[in-house]
């Protein structure tokens, strides 16, 4: 998918589309993705999350949070980054260099 996308919004994931990438999943059975896809039974927890990371302030795709274990001192990071960036951020959680 990513090397068939265009702009934001152009229209890559519309219903045919993605029934259509599914179909060249090899072993993918195409009888119980239509039918969950169809279905949309997912929907409600894909809009929840969705809510969830524009209620945090999340922008773009992909994000991530990075956070100790005890949930103190969340940092926030968007969009495609490299590795020294998510390094950064995770000694700046937990006390490193």
């Amino acid at each position: 998918m990513y090397n068939s996308q265009g702009p934001i919004d152009s229209g890559l994931a519309n219903k045919d589309n993605l029934k259509t990438f599914a179909s060249e999943i090899p072993g993918l059975d195409m009888q119980k993705f239509n039918s969950c896809f169809d279905s949309q039974k997912h929907k409600p927890v894909v809009e929840s999350d969705v809510a969830l990371a524009h209620s945090l302030g999340f922008t773009q795709t992909p994000s991530f949070i990075i956070v100790k274990n005890n949930g103190l001192n969340p940092q926030k990071l968007e969009g495609s980054q490299p590795f020294p960036e998510f390094r950064f951020l995770i000694d700046k959680v937990i006390g490193g260099p």
